[in-house]
């Protein structure tokens, strides 16, 4: 399953609506910048056809958070992409940081 039908699912979206499905499009785009600009995790990590399960995981926290108007869920959804965030920053897996 792709990342779009993936983000589908966890919105309950059943829809192929062609412009509800490019705006969760950009939304997993602004998931990835975000990850790679203020997490200064590796693009290469993020940008690619298939990320792993922790990257993947972060998107659609992103992603959900974003789409949802209920502050409830927004707010534990936020919480939730900001610990893969910090998470993802801290290993040396995924940073971009490297000691010299």
């Amino acid at each position: 399953m792709n990342l779009i039908d993936e983000a589908k699912t966890a919105l309950r979206i059943s829809t192929n609506d062609a412009g509800i499905t490019a705006q969760i499009e950009r939304l997993i785009e602004e998931a990835k910048l975000d990850l790679c600009r203020t997490a200064d995790i590796a693009e290469s990590a993020v940008k690619t056809s298939e990320p792993d399960a922790l990257i993947k995981g972060a998107i659609l926290c992103y992603v959900g958070f974003v789409w949802t108007t209920d502050m409830d869920e927004k707010n534990r959804l936020k919480s939730c992409y900001d610990d893969y965030k910090a998470k993802l920053a801290m290993s040396s897996a995924y940073s971009t940081y490297s000691e010299e």
